[in-house]
């Protein structure tokens, strides 16, 4: 890990993907006093990603500002007075230009979160399709149809664990500057301390903003005639530990 400098208010961005436990990160990270995490702001709908007031630019003016002059509006994100730190998250596929040229960018300090057990991101994806549901406040109600049960496609498996190679190998590769790598695992085991002496906030206890959707048997998330093939699937891949998170 290697931190940013700390003259000024700290620029970053988490360069992940979709089902990665993003919102648990970007929204903890927001509760922090000194620190600004704005969602998804390349988002294609993004109302509720982008924490700027109505009354300094309405949303249409945002998306207007970003599809024109994706500079200026970077510039307009980041612009958060009295902030130790200022961010976002984004996908490459969100906009694969900007984010070159972020991560070019040795000024803006990256976290690179990854969600490394790739049988919990393939499940988490399906179950949104099921479900509808993306994340869940603490202690808010559950609805019943978080039991749903999934199919598992070794084929859409392979391809999906490919594509997920492909793009942490390119943020990897690509960023420039302070870099701090993350995963998943980590941050619910260690908490928020490594990310915010990255970001130089002071350090202080941060409650989760997100719960848990589903069991950490992963497994029992896909229908038991499938458990014999996920079984055998993530056994000759050497990733048996992929059945728990």
């Amino acid at each position: 890990m290697k931190g940013p400098n700390m003259s000024g208010t700290v620029k970053f961005v988490i360069l992940s993907d979709s089902r990665s436990g993003t919102s648990l990160l970007s929204e903890t990270l927001n509760s922090h006093p000194q620190i600004v995490c704005h969602g998804e702001v390349f988002h294609p709908t993004p109302r509720g990603h982008i924490k700027i007031r109505e009354e300094e630019r309405t949303l249409d003016q945002l998306v207007a500002l970003r599809e024109q002059d994706p500079v200026s509006f970077m510039r307009l994100v980041y612009d958060r007075p009295g902030a130790q730190a200022v961010g976002f998250k984004m996908w490459r596929n969100q906009n694969s230009e900007e984010c070159d040229r972020l991560m070019a960018d040795d000024s803006v300090a990256k976290i690179i979160y990854e969600r490394t057990n790739i049988l919990a991101r393939f499940a988490s994806s399906r179950l949104v399709k099921a479900t509808g549901i993306y994340n869940l406040a603490p202690g808010a109600a559950r609805p019943a149809r978080l039991e749903s049960k999934i199919t598992f496609d070794r084929a859409e498996f392979d391809k999906y664990r490919a594509r997920h190679e492909r793009i942490f190998s390119t943020y990897r590769q690509n960023s420039r500057g302070p870099v701090l790598e993350l995963t998943y695992k980590s941050l619910v085991e260690k908490g928020f301390d490594e990310v915010l002496s990255f970001l130089g906030a002071p350090l202080q206890p941060l409650a989760p903003q997100k719960e848990k959707l589903h069991d950490s048997r992963i497994i029992e998330r896909f229908e038991s005639a499938h458990h014999p093939l996920i079984v055998s699937t993530v056994t000759e891949m050497g990733c048996a530990e992929w059945l728990d998170e």
